[in-house]
């Protein structure tokens, strides 16, 4: 039986509904205005583009630059506290997305699943490919960490910041920040795959639907020049033209090593 505190489909969904309705509760409480919008992007700031993007995904999936140990241990916690799953479960559902792409066994391809929000179950399915390809995750004992005790790390930090700054601080810069960090990378597998979508255009011709689109570009931390992507997995930097806006590969300059 898996261990109630690991990263699931079924918790995050969980985890996902209360974040929101906590949403709900704080704006109704509380109130909602500048100081709390900023917390609210502060929080996906931390966990969509320094966890999620900066480092599950260019950095521990695709390999795309090296930096220092630390650097990457702490990111990889604030990408596990933004919601989407621990580093190992997210690594595998993405691998599988990029050798599967827009195919019916694609994890999360709009053309065969629609706008799906959680599919973290790693070990369903998952192929001898894709397990060789994150080997150097699922045998490292920090990684291990994060995946088996996924939810308690969470709940961890939401106790130290309802300690520092009550429940308002913990629900903007956690729990509501985290529903915009769900949210947005979802929509980016999403728009990402939408070549009809406002914002939408290909550069390369591939055997998949990746799509850029430049509406969601700063807003996804870089995320939706997707095509560009899809042809340079291994680049840092998904953004190739100098008017395609990408925060995160920005960042990754700057603590990169190689």
């Amino acid at each position: 039986m898996k261990n109630i505190l690991t990263s699931s489909t079924l918790g995050s969904q969980v985890l996902f509904v209360i974040s929101i309705l906590m949403t709900v509760f704080g704006i109704y409480t509380y109130g909602f205005g500048l100081t709390e919008l900023s917390l609210v992007i502060l929080g996906y700031f931390m966990y969509g583009s320094l966890g999620v993007v900066v480092t599950y995904h260019r950095h521990l999936t695709h390999n795309s630059y090296k930096t220092h140990p630390l650097i990457t241990k702490i990111f990889s916690i604030l990408g596990a506290l933004g919601g989407t799953g621990s580093t190992i479960a997210w690594v595998a559902i993405h691998i599988n997305h990029h050798l599967k792409s827009d195919k019916p066994t694609d994890p999360h391809s709009p053309k065969y699943n629609g706008f799906k929000i959680f599919n973290l179950d790693y070990e369903e399915g998952i192929s001898s490919d894709t397990k060789w390809r994150m080997r150097h995750l699922v045998t490292d004992k920090f990684h291990q960490f994060l995946h088996r005790y996924y939810f308690g790390i969470i709940a961890v930090w939401f106790t130290v910041l309802c300690l520092i700054g009550g429940l308002p601080l913990a629900i903007w810069l956690h729990l509501t920040a985290s529903v915009v960090t769900v949210f947005m990378s979802n929509l980016v597998n999403y728009i990402g795959h939408k070549p009809n979508m406002l914002g939408g255009y290909r550069r390369y011709n591939l055997n998949d639907d990746s799509t850029n689109n430049w509406l969601w570009s700063i807003a996804s931390w870089g995320e939706t020049w997707h095509n560009n992507h899809h042809r340079h997995p291994k680049s840092f930097s998904c953004g190739e033209k100098w008017w395609e806006v990408d925060i995160s590969a920005y960042i990754i300059r700057l603590i990169k090593t190689n």
